[in-house]
């Protein structure tokens, strides 16, 4: 019986959810900051919404990270197994933050686009 079957369902909701989540809080802090700017009584607070923003896009790539990680190794393990007569070099990527130079790329790219399209958001609601 295959166990890993339900892991894999469960991780890829987890994995989407984490997505949504990132994307939702992007926009909340997109009108919160929009709020936060126009009264100077809450200005003070800015710096506290923006530490937990990037605490929690720092948490939700860890996650995202762990997720794709297993993964790998469940794809793996099946490979191993039908390979064990034969010794196989592992492959060696480069990383940064324990992502892999193309998923780095990616992460830039959508937070970038992220924070172009809420500055021009905002700048439409203005």
């Amino acid at each position: 019986m295959n166990t890993t079957r339900p892991k894999q369902k469960t991780s890829a909701s987890y994995e989407y959810f984490l997505y949504a989540a990132i994307i939702a809080e992007t926009a909340l802090a997109a009108f919160v900051y929009k709020t936060i700017f126009r009264d100077p009584d809450l200005a003070r607070l800015s710096l506290f919404f923006g530490i937990f923003y990037f605490a929690f896009l720092a948490w939700s790539i860890f996650q995202l990270n762990k997720v794709h990680r297993n993964r790998k190794l469940a794809q793996a393990e099946p490979a191993a197994a039908v390979q064990q007569d034969r010794p196989v070099a592992p492959r060696r990527s480069r990383s940064a933050l324990g992502l892999t130079v193309v998923q780095l790329v990616i992460v830039v790219v959508v937070f970038a686009s992220a924070v172009a399209t809420f500055s021009w958001a905002l700048r439409l609601l203005r």
